[in-house]
């Protein structure tokens, strides 16, 4: 037995780990602000976006090692010169800490952007939330006055009906002798044994 796939809901794309992909909002208001960044703005973004990044953790390790290794083997045992940063590696403590309160502020920042995305997600979602309920308030009222002209039409229907019956009867029903009076008036002949009056 053969399970077919074409009516199967696509699953959504991989996200890629690489920082300087930026993938489009999905969302209108979203993109509106994103595209009406300033260069702060931007920046922040792209530098908090790359310190959360597996790329940014690599590369660090990558020149915590290196610095280390040229300090301690390279300078010190293979070229016999004196490390420029040698144990407990101040100078490298020093960069660090340095890096690390550059980056704590510019994270701020974008993490006050998010929030300020958040916002302006809440505030579309509560004008399209009021827009819906006024296009149900309207709903609602037309849908009384289709209700209420629909009665009107259904009780002037079964009152013409009514009128219609009563003349189709009153046509089907044998006509009444007319009276002799008027029988002599209009000159017409007397039934028998009746006294002209």
């Amino acid at each position: 037995m053969t399970v077919s796939t074409a009516n199967t809901v696509p699953r959504p794309s991989r996200s890629s780990w690489f920082p300087w992909r930026h993938p489009q909002h999905a969302h209108p208001a979203l993109q509106a602000a994103h595209d009406n960044r300033t260069l702060g703005e931007r920046v922040a973004d792209d530098i908090a976006s790359f310190g959360g990044s597996w790329p940014f953790i690599f590369i660090f390790l990558g020149l915590i090692v290196i610095w280390m290794v040229v300090n301690t083997v390279l300078l010190q045992h293979v070229l016999g010169h004196r490390a420029f940063d040698p144990y407990p590696y101040i100078a490298l403590n020093l960069v660090l800490s340095g890096l690390a309160g550059i980056q704590a502020p510019i994270i701020m920042m974008s993490q006050n952007r998010a929030a300020s995305r958040d916002e302006i997600l809440a505030s579309h979602h509560y004008d399209e939330t009021h827009k819906i309920d006024e296009l149900l308030g309207s709903n609602t009222q037309l849908t009384q006055q289709v209700h209420d002209l629909s009665k009107k039409i259904h009780e002037m229907t079964e009152q013409v009906a009514r009128q219609v019956a009563g003349q189709v009867t009153e046509q089907l029903s044998p006509s009444a002798p007319m009276p002799a009076s008027e029988l002599a008036a209009s000159g017409g002949p007397l039934p028998s044994g009746e006294p002209a009056g």
